[in-house]
């Protein structure tokens, strides 16, 4: 059974993927914490000194996803006090913004949280989300929280900038997202762009204010950042998305590029160049390890995760690496474009059987969440674990090793030809 993080997981890491935001927790003890482990563990921002300065309430000891606390009295009698204690608490850390989540069972109770930030006067740095996103896809409200929050900043498109850009559709959950977004913002700037922030991967609150006068904002992944895109072609911004899905593998990278070429009118030769170059790196290896790379050939696989991260994986391990897609699934809130490309292209190789199945036992390689490809890996379930799902957070990986970009691509070889070499 995979594991997947869901919507309300998906809310709270969206604000705190924001660098100067906190997200304040209206609920018990046990909902918080996953929350605080798992921001701390992908984006961390406190010093270890930090630490010492958050053995107060509301915070007790750990700085990440501060919480009420709600007891069996709160839920009978209500958590209002807790509300206005907490976020004078919250407050004093001075945070540039603070969002109240609810977790599941304290949105029963209905707590005023409007009446406790307009008593304390803290309308202009504080909002609430009131909504159950409970059980929803993680990625769909990743995307209706930073919505959300822009909504809530009111930013004006008030000095739009030539040539600039943003990215859409990465998140903190991301594996290494902050080496995705270096490099696939360095690459379109190589264009002649100019990256201003990628808003819910490490974006400032300021940051998102300044988005909305980017000429451009480019998609990097359509699912997380649903929402988004209406949101900034409401206010003038010019939303790219790559016919070929996501930025993963050469050949999607290579979309992706000159997609933004075309459409910005910039030349894509020196990112290309780039691409290139590893694709050439690539080919010396595979030349110099010819009975491994003999070996790939053929090789069944199984890949889920989100759809536009799946689609263009499937199309460049069969095309590139002649292997076999024996088990594709996706994961809910799939983008439908994303889906019905997906499914034209295991018809087109008569692999439709694949459409829908979760990851197969018995097959070469599994490409899915962390968690999943290695327990499968270590059962003797699949030769090869690849994680590109969103609980694989890869913290014990130095060298950059996410899934978009060149860098991506090289990963994911990596892990085949060691896998192959091993078995």
């Amino acid at each position: 059974m995979r594991t997947l993080p869901d919507g309300f997981n998906g809310a709270v890491m969206a604000v705190e993927s924001i660098s100067d935001a906190m997200a304040f927790l209206h609920g018990p003890g046990g909902c918080r914490v996953r929350q605080m482990v798992h921001s701390t563990a992908v984006f961390p921002r406190e010093d270890p000194d930090d630490v010492r300065g958050y053995f107060i309430p509301y915070f007790n000891g750990y700085p990440r996803v501060p919480a009420t606390y709600l007891d069996e009295y709160d839920y009978i009698n209500g958590a209002f006090y807790k509300v206005v204690e907490g976020l004078d608490v919250v407050n004093s850390k001075n945070p540039e913004l603070v969002v109240i989540v609810n977790s599941p069972g304290a949105a029963l109770i209905g707590d005023n949280h409007e009446k406790a930030i307009r008593d304390m006067g803290l309308q202009s740095k504080v909002m609430y989300m009131d909504e159950s996103l409970v059980s929803m896809p993680m990625t769909s409200c990743y995307g209706h929280m930073l919505r959300a929050v822009l909504e809530f900043l009111e930013p004006s498109r008030d000095h739009p900038m030539e040539g600039t850009f943003i990215l859409l559709g990465m998140t903190v959950l991301d594996k290494d997202w902050r080496a995705a977004t270096e490099e696939l913002s360095g690459l379109l700037e190589s264009m002649g762009l100019k990256f201003i922030c990628a808003p819910g991967a490490g974006a400032s609150t300021t940051d998102l204010v300044e988005s909305v006068n980017a000429e451009f904002a480019v998609v990097v992944s359509p699912e997380s950042c649903e929402g988004l895109t209406e949101f900034y072609s409401e206010h003038g911004v010019k939303v790219i998305r790559s016919p070929g899905g996501a930025p993963v593998g050469f050949d999607a990278v290579e979309t992706w590029l000159r997609n933004v070429a075309d459409i910005t009118g910039m030349d894509p030769s020196s990112a290309l160049e780039v691409l290139y170059k590893a694709k050439d790196r690539v080919y010396e290896k595979f030349v110099g390890m010819k009975y491994n790379a003999l070996r790939i050939k053929g090789m069944t696989f199984s890949a889920a995760g989100v759809a536009s991260i799946v689609r263009p994986l499937t199309e460049w391990l069969y095309s590139y690496l002649a292997m076999a897609p024996v088990a594709v699934k996706v994961d809910p809130g799939a983008d439908p474009q994303e889906v019905e490309a997906l499914a034209g292209f295991l018809q087109s190789i008569d692999y439709s059987d694949s459409m829908g199945l979760e990851p197969k036992v018995g097959c070469g390689a599994v490409f899915c969440e962390g968690i999943q490809a290695y327990t499968m890996q270590i059962e003797g379930s699949c030769r090869i674990a690849v994680p590109i799902g969103h609980s694989s957070m890869g913290l014990d990986d130095i060298i950059p090793r996410p899934i978009y970009g060149i860098q991506g691509a090289l990963f994911i070889l990596d892990e085949i030809l060691h896998g192959v070499r091993g078995s």
